[in-house]
C-alpha cells in the first residue's frame, strides 16, 4: 500500500497525483481520504474526481493518519494493487431496498477470499439497516473494514466519495477478489455488573434494570469515578466510561454516550431493548495495549503474500479527544517500523474473526493485504 498526503491548499498537487495514479498500472483502484477540516469544495473536487478512470472511493473524516501521524487537514490517497467493484447507497432506502441493489451490481461479488470497504455518513439514521444488508448479501467469510464518515459538529454533512462526486446520507462499497487480514481491538475494561437495556428511543438508551438510564449511569460513574456525573461534565466524564455490549468469543462491543437528552443517554450508535451491557473504562496505558493488541491480531493472521510493512489503520476520533496528546504514543505503538496510513473515523466497521459484521466505536481496526 503506497500512501500520499496532499496539503489542503494544493489542488493542483491533488489533481496532479491522481492523473498520475490513474494511468499507472500498479495502481487498480485508489482509496480517496479526506480531513473535514479545510477541505475542498464540491465544486473544486467534482471535475477532477469524474476525470479519474479508476475505481475510487473514500469521504471526509474528522481526521487523517498518514505515515503514523494524524492529520487535521488535506487528502491522503491510498493505492491498492487489487481491483474494486464500487457502489454507492442512498441511505434513505431499507434493508429489502439494499439487499435488491446488492443483487443487481455485486451479483458476481462472492468468493469468499475477498474483502469489502465499506464507508457510511456516520449521522445516517439508516446506517444499521445498511449494515444488515450488507452482511445478509456478503456473509461473514468476506472481510469488511471501514468506518463512519463525517464531521465533529455530528450533524449529517455530505461526506461520501467516489468518482462521480461527494455524497450526503449516503454509503460506498468497494468489494476486492482478495483476503484482508484484520486486527480489532479497544483496550477499555468492564468494572461494573451486568445491565440490561429495558427501553430505547433510536439511539437513546431510556431506562437500564427499569430505572431511568441516567440515573443508573450516574450511581456506576460517581462511585467509580469519585466525582458527581452532572449535566454540565456529561461530555467530559462520560468519555472515560463508555458501555461495553457483550459478544461471545469477541471483543466486547463499545458504545459512546456522547450526550444528555431528557429521554436518556444519547449514544453514537445504538443498543437494543434486551441487550446486556457492563461500563468500562480505561486509561491512556490500557487503550495503548489495546492498539498494540490489534496490530498484533493483524499481523498474526496475514501471510507472506500480503504487504506486512503497511498497516491499514482506522481508529476513533474518540480515542484521540480521550488521549489528547498522548495519542501520538497510540500511533507510535502501532507503527514501530511499519507504514501506517488511514483515517480517524466517527464509528468503525469490521468483523472480528467469523463474527456478525459490526460497528464499533472508541475501537481500533487494522488491515493488511
Amino acid at each position: 500500500m503506497r500512501s500520499f498526503y496532499i496539503q489542503s491548499e494544493d489542488i493542483n498537487s491533488l489533481e496532479n497525483h491522481l492523473a498520475q495514479l490513474d494511468i499507472e498500472d500498479e495502481t487498480k483502484s485508489i482509496l480517496f481520504l479526506m480531513a473535514d477540516e479545510d477541505q475542498f469544495s464540491e465544486d473544486q473536487l467534482n471535475p477532477i474526481l469524474r476525470r479519474i478512470k479508476k475505481n475510487l472511493i473514500g469521504g471526509i473524516f474528522p481526521e487523517l493518519i498518514f505515515n503514523g501521524r494524524s492529520k487535521k487537514t488535506g487528502v491522503l490517497l491510498l493505492t491498492l494493487p487489487f481491483e474494486l467493484r464500487t457502489q454507492v447507497f442512498d441511505l434513505s432506502g431499507n434493508s429489502d431496498e439494499f439487499f435488491s441493489q446488492l443483487e443487481k451490481a455485486q451479483h458476481n461479488s462472492m468468493n469468499s477470499l475477498s474483502s469489502l470497504f465499506v464507508f457510511v455518513d456516520a449521522m445516517s439514521q439508516n446506517k444499521e439497516n445498511f449494515m444488515q444488508a450488507l452482511f445478509n448479501f456478503f456473509g461473514m467469510n468476506t472481510s469488511y473494514i471501514g468506518g463512519g464518515a463525517g464531521s465533529l459538529r455530528l450533524e449529517s454533512v455530505p461526506c461520501i466519495i467516489n468518482n462521480q462526486g461527494i455524497y450526503a446520507n449516503s454509503a460506498v462499497i468497494g468489494w476486492g477478489n482478495k483476503p484482508i487480514s484484520l486486527g480489532v481491538a479497544h483496550g477499555w475494561y468492564s468494572f461494573s455488573g451486568v445491565l440490561k437495556i429495558t427501553e430505547t428511543l433510536g439511539n437513546i438508551v431510556k431506562s437500564i434494570n427499569w430505572r431511568p438510564a441516567f440515573e443508573v449511569y450516574k450511581e456506576i460513574v460517581d462511585v467509580h469515578s469519585g466525582m458527581s456525573l452532572t449535566s454540565d461534565n456529561f461530555s467530559e466524564l462520560a468519555k472515560s466510561y463508555p458501555l461495553g455490549i457483550e459478544k461471545l468469543d469477541a471483543e466486547m462491543i463499545v458504545r459512546d454516550p456522547f450526550k444528555l437528552c431528557p429521554q436518556g443517554l444519547h449514544f453514537i450508535d445504538a443498543i437494543h431493548e434486551g441487550e446486556y451491557v457492563k461500563v468500562l473504562h480505561g486509561d491512556i496505558e490500557s487503550l495503548i495495549e489495546g492498539a498494540s493488541k490489534a496490530q498484533v491480531l493483524a499481523l498474526s493472521k496475514s501471510n507472506e503474500n500480503m504487504d506486512q510493512d503497511s498497516l491499514f489503520c482506522i481508529d476513533c476520533i474518540s480515542r484521540v479527544l480521550f488521549m489528547k496528546e498522548f495519542y501520538r504514543k497510540e500511533l507510535e505503538t502501532v507503527a514501530a517500523d511499519k507504514h501506517v496510513s488511514g483515517v480517524l473515523t466517527i464509528g468503525e466497521i469490521a468483523n472480528e474473526g467469523d463474527s456478525f459484521l459490526e460497528i464499533y466505536n472508541k475501537t481500533i481496526v487494522l488491515g493488511v493485504w
